[in-house]
């Protein structure tokens, strides 16, 4: 995305979802809001609107590229 496409697209997403972290809920400016890929890209997600949210950096840094929210711990059974 070049920044106009990424201007655009957090437009868009603060007119749909507001200028809050999907996670925490909590309300920022929207400079303080990061790109969220509710599919992280590294594992075959776009950059579609329908794949994109807005998070504080924290929550974002938290998920990581996890399919799960932020602080969620996954236990496997063997």
């Amino acid at each position: 995305m070049n920044s106009q496409q990424r201007k655009s697209k957090k437009r868009q997403l603060i007119d749909i979802y507001g200028s809050c972290c999907w996670w925490c809920g909590e309300y920022l400016p929207s400079k303080k809001l990061t790109f969220e890929h509710l599919f992280p890209k590294s594992r075959g997600g776009s950059n579609a609107l329908e794949n994109l949210r807005l998070a504080c950096f924290s929550c974002n840094n938290k998920r990581g590229n996890s399919l799960y929210p932020p602080g969620v711990r996954v236990v496997v059974f063997k």
